[in-house]
């Protein structure tokens, strides 16, 4: 009975512990995050500033043959019918960095449309076939 009152008193505890992990931002008098940002942004300096400032633009920025290939991909797939896009999906979230990459150089180097459903075709039936099996 003793073991089980202060095993329940531990767990009391340990809720209340939790459960007001990080009530400083719900108190009235805590500073805002907008605050906080602007505390730390003026405590870098000048050169760590224009620094963070370029990096941000460098991330932002994708160069211009990256994005022609990027929407041209969107493009494709946006055309699928629906179930098409979905058995994409399901063979990509299979596939590893590298088979993606082998699979977005085949889809380059196809020229017309039915090279390129041949290509989604294969990956799809190995990848399909393979989770079907496998269930």
């Amino acid at each position: 009975m003793v073991a089980k009152k202060l095993a329940l008193a531990f767990c009391a505890i340990g809720f209340l512990q939790t459960s007001f992990a990080g009530f400083e931002r719900f108190w009235i008098f805590s500073k805002d995050a907008n605050t906080q940002v602007n505390e730390t942004w003026d405590a870098l300096s000048d050169a760590e500033q224009r620094a963070l400032i370029k990096r941000y633009q460098n991330l932002k920025e994708i160069p211009e043959e990256q994005s022609v290939a990027l929407q041209q991909r969107m493009d494709w797939f946006t055309q699928l019918p629906e179930q098409e896009k979905e058995k994409m999906r399901e063979t990509w979230q299979q596939m590893s960095s590298s088979e993606r990459n082998e699979l977005r150089k085949k889809m380059q180097k196809a020229t017309t449309t039915e090279q390129r459903t041949d290509i989604r075709e294969q990956y799809i039936q190995k990848y399909l076939q393979n989770s079907t099996t496998s269930h």
